[in-house]
């Protein structure tokens, strides 16, 4: 919190979630920077927009009393995905809450969930070495979202096999990131074809973009006098067709898209209405909190 600025933040604050509750079933982990206003401005936000903040080891100073409700199980298209969060610390200026052992939270709350649904999703606030150095802990879930780093996760990095599939997103909130999930039996392991499908895209855009030449031909004949080219073509080939074998026996697969909010995207009318006025109103707020500082 800025001094002289605390009021342009709430409201901006206030803002993202009313708007986002009307969006769907958001679902946000409490984490370090959400108390920056302190306790009394969540309690608030919870009960004036109805968004559903959550924590599986954020308690009450000096007692075991969930701060926050600790886990939400929905439905969609027949599978059940449970959704739970986790912090590994909180602002020391924050007296009214205590965070409990992360990893011991997260383990506690993976044998609760895991018989009970279908895809299993932590949300996890921590610092990259805190989650990097401890996805062995996490055995049992299929997700992580990690929030408080900055970095965001790139479609092309193809996720390590046998343990949670981790992503971040970044904190500008300058892309989306969507999960397109296909469940044929869910007693078998869930395979990420990201990095497959996109080999398999590129190389066959690679291909496609040196048919030009001669769609009537094959490409061996139209390059038979270049071997740099044909080397080329073989590469590209063997790529697409090695890609394709990963993908062949693939029976639950997760697909991660990364979508870009920029300027090509078109707004919602009534929404961007709703952030003209709060900017402006925020502006005029600083000016009055300019005018009460020392």
């Amino acid at each position: 919190m800025v001094k002289g600025k605390e009021a342009s933040s709430k409201l901006r604050a206030k803002t993202v979630l009313e708007s986002t509750v009307k969006m769907g079933d958001y679902l946000y982990n409490v984490g370090q920077s959400d108390f920056a206003a302190g306790l009394g401005f969540l309690r608030e936000m919870e009960v004036g927009t109805g968004v559903h903040f959550m924590s599986s080891n954020l308690v009450m100073a000096g007692t075991d009393e969930l701060a926050f409700n600790d886990h939400k199980i929905v439905e969609r298209n027949g599978l059940k995905i449970g959704v739970f969060g986790i912090a590994t610390g909180l602002p020391q200026s924050e007296k009214h809450i205590e965070v409990k052992d992360y990893i011991t939270a997260a383990k506690s709350k993976i044998a609760e969930l895991r018989p009970q649904v279908d895809v299993l999703v932590m949300m996890l606030n921590a610092t990259r070495p805190e989650f990097s150095n401890n996805m062995n802990e996490f055995a049992g879930v299929d997700y992580i979202f990690s929030s408080r780093d900055t970095g965001r996760t790139r479609p092309e990095r193809a996720q390590p096999d046998g343990k949670p599939f981790q992503y971040g997103m970044g904190i500008q909130g300058k892309y989306i990131g969507r999960f397109d999930l296909k469940i044929a039996n869910k007693n078998k392991p869930m395979i990420d074809v990201t990095s497959s499908m996109m080999m398999v895209d590129i190389f066959q855009k690679r291909l496609n973009n040196l048919q030009k030449k001669n769609p009537e031909k094959p490409l061996e004949e139209i390059y038979k006098n270049n071997p740099n080219v044909l080397n080329m073509v073989q590469k590209f080939k063997t790529g697409v067709s090695e890609s394709k074998e990963n993908l062949k026996d693939a029976l639950n697969t997760s697909f991660y898209t990364l979508v870009p909010l920029n300027g090509n995207v078109p707004s919602e009318k009534s929404l961007l209405k709703l952030v003209d006025q709060t900017l402006d109103r925020c502006s005029e707020l600083d000016k009055e909190g300019a005018r009460t500082l020392p």
